[in-house]
């Protein structure tokens, strides 16, 4: 063999083996950068401030920060969509939550993606009920003689929401088929402007995530009527929940969790999937959580997955029945 020949196989082998070493690098290293966090919801609203919650545990558990970046609109299918095409690395997750993965779906069936095909769940965080709450000034005290106003003089009581077919309004649909009453739906862009007009004494209840109302409820700003929970929230003791109150079965509870683009790598979404789990399963997370309304549910991904197919189901007939549109 000449010199030459034997140099250029060297080379040969020198770069199949650098280029296993890097392959092999790469593999064991993720992540390498920062992992974008998707949240398909305003600043403040309940998915965002869970996300900034967990976060920073996350990121020290990952060895990388973690991005969050808000694409709102369109009801949160904005932001879902951004998540759905984006490049299944694992560097890109999306906040979900019912209003993305089990709602959209039936209220959009002609959307060109479906949740359920397009992500792939990393962890679920939790469930959080809401607080019905009605303006000082109405002439009501609890969830019952509410109920026996608006069956005395039907379409007349008006309710708030975040906009049509989000979990704001369906709480209220759900409240109207199961107590048989009949209230004036009022949509706006969010839960904000809908609790500004409801401070305005110009819409009279609202169904609201115990982590935006409790702040509102807790100075005395509304005058809370049930929570939405199969129980009581701790902080809120005294407040009965709906079906307490007087509509046995009542329930309305929305989820929050993590979710990758379908086609993410087993090992990094294993990655993910650890380090998520590991800090939702934290004791002081839990505390700090608990204190947002949010209960732990403790579900691996698989029943995560069954669990929104169930919700999504759920909700499904009540948009049917109730002929909900995004229109």
């Amino acid at each position: 063999m000449t010199r030459s020949s034997l140099v250029g196989r060297r080379s040969v082998i020198a770069a199949a083996l650098a280029s296993f070493g890097a392959t092999g690098a790469l593999a064991q290293a993720f992540p390498s950068r920062s992992v974008r966090v998707i949240v398909p919801f305003p600043p403040a609203g309940a998915a965002d401030v869970i996300t900034r919650m967990l976060s920073e545990a996350i990121s020290r558990e990952l060895g990388q920060s973690l991005i969050i970046e808000n694409r709102t609109g369109s009801g949160g299918r904005i932001g879902t969509e951004a998540a759905v095409r984006a490049t299944p690395d694992g560097y890109t997750m999306l906040m979900g939550s019912q209003a993305t993965n089990s709602i959209n779906p039936e209220l959009y069936r002609d959307s060109t993606f479906d949740p359920a095909r397009d992500l792939t769940p990393v962890a679920l965080v939790g469930g959080v009920g809401s607080i019905i709450y009605a303006r000082n000034s109405l002439d009501v005290r609890t969830l019952p003689q509410f109920l026996e106003r608006a069956r005395q003089k039907p379409g007349e009581l008006t309710y708030g929401s975040a906009g049509n077919g989000g979990g704001s309004h369906l709480s209220m649909a759900l409240l109207e088929a199961m107590a048989q009453i009949q209230l004036t739906h009022v949509p706006y862009r969010g839960t904000a402007p809908a609790t500004a007009d409801l401070l305005a004494r110009r819409i009279d209840v609202m169904s609201d995530p115990i982590t935006t109302a409790l702040p509102h409820v807790q100075a005395g700003a509304v005058r809370a009527l049930a929570v939405t929970t199969p129980q009581r929230f701790p902080a809120l003791p005294d407040l009965p929940t709906v079906a307490e109150a007087g509509v046995p079965g009542y329930e309305a509870v929305s989820y929050y969790g993590f979710f990758a683009p379908a086609g993410v790598p087993a090992e990094p979404l294993a990655r993910l999937r650890a380090a998520c789990a590991k800090v939702i399963a934290d004791a002081a997370t839990g505390r700090r959580l608990e204190e947002q309304g949010i209960v732990r549910l403790g579900l691996n991904p698989e029943e995560f997955a069954a669990y929104v197919a169930n919700d999504r189901q759920r909700w499904g007939r009540v948009i049917r029945d109730a002929n909900i549109t995004v229109n």
